[in-house]
């Protein structure tokens, strides 16, 4: 970290972003090489030996369910085959599913057509809606890794749902926050980048990745349960619109996403997305503080995503 007399430290600022935790905003880390856009990274498994790819699902746990005709799927479901949480986990009970959200081995979220993310989206509805039908659940985990940076272990683009019999610590502190949560599109409306009937992506406050995104809803929302076809639409096209962004502004970076849903009964929630590009690691700082070193400055990065999405058109 700069001292007092080098370039860019008087610009240095601690913050808090919506949850109460600190980030320090240090500028000149932009300069760092690792903080500079990646490149994509080539796909080096060939579906014919891909375990999600069609023709290869007797590779997986028996399947849960599909969306598609004619014989071909386009969404596809299973258990985890190395699961977290499962039923038969007398200490960690649960569910753990695989949802492939594309048969395309090349493609990613962002070259999904909005109409093939609402899909989606529908079937983790209905993912989740069973999952809160078992009485011994009380919370469902939804989350998806991008890129072996962000965690991924297979390249094939997919997302995770956990359903547990408890209420993670952080899930109740984010609820303890829906207000909050809620009113970030107009207190935070200059780094909204974009926006539609339902919903708003905007880089928050505080951010603790360089160009973290967080979507959020622009009327009450409790949960991607409880949405209809409309909204789950909006939440396509918002999705769509933040990763066509910041895949076009940072070469296709690794990132994680994390749908934040109310714990099962509950309404006292702000349903979110974060959006988490992996362009800069954690290091001795973070773990021995849990205070984030960042460059991150949210109105320049919903700037640069604008003018991503601008360019798009």
């Amino acid at each position: 970290m700069a001292e007092k007399n080098e370039p860019g430290a008087m610009n240095n600022r601690v913050v808090k972003d919506v949850l109460g935790r600190q980030v320090v905003q240090t500028i000149a880390r932009a300069k760092r090489p690792h903080d500079s856009p990646k490149q994509r990274v080539a796909k080096v498994v060939p579906p014919e030996k891909c375990f999600f790819c069609p023709g290869n699902e007797h590779l997986t746990p028996p399947e849960i369910s599909r969306l598609g005709q004619d014989g071909k799927w386009s969404v596809r479901v299973f258990p985890n085959k190395f699961p977290a949480f499962s039923r038969e986990c007398e200490h960690a009970y649960g569910r753990h599913e695989v949802i492939v959200e594309t048969p395309d081995h090349a493609k990613t979220l962002s070259e999904l057509p909005a109409e093939a993310l609402r899909d989606y989206l529908s079937v983790l509805r209905a993912r989740m809606q069973d999952s809160a039908a078992d009485s011994r659940l009380k919370y469902t985990c939804i989350f998806k890794n991008e890129g072996k940076d962000a965690g991924a272990s297979l390249e094939h683009s997919h997302t995770q749902l956990v359903g547990m019999d408890f209420v993670p610590k952080h899930v109740q502190k984010i609820g303890k926050k829906a207000a909050a949560i809620a009113a970030m599109p107009a207190k935070q409306a200059k780094s909204v980048f974009y926006k539609n009937e339902s919903f708003a992506a905007l880089c928050p406050k505080g951010s603790r990745f360089l160009h973290e995104v967080w979507i959020v809803p622009l009327a009450p929302m409790h949960s991607l349960s409880a949405m209809d076809d409309s909204q789950l639409l909006g939440l396509a096209q918002a999705i769509k619109s933040s990763l066509s962004a910041l895949d076009a502004a940072t070469g296709y970076a690794p990132y994680n996403i994390l749908c934040h849903s109310a714990p099962h009964g509950e309404k006292d929630f702000t349903f979110h997305m974060q959006i988490l590009p992996r362009l800069a690691n954690w290091a001795g700082f973070e773990f021995a503080t849990e205070i984030v070193m960042s460059s991150a400055v949210p109105r320049d990065s919903a700037k640069m995503l604008s003018g991503s999405l601008g360019g798009m058109k």
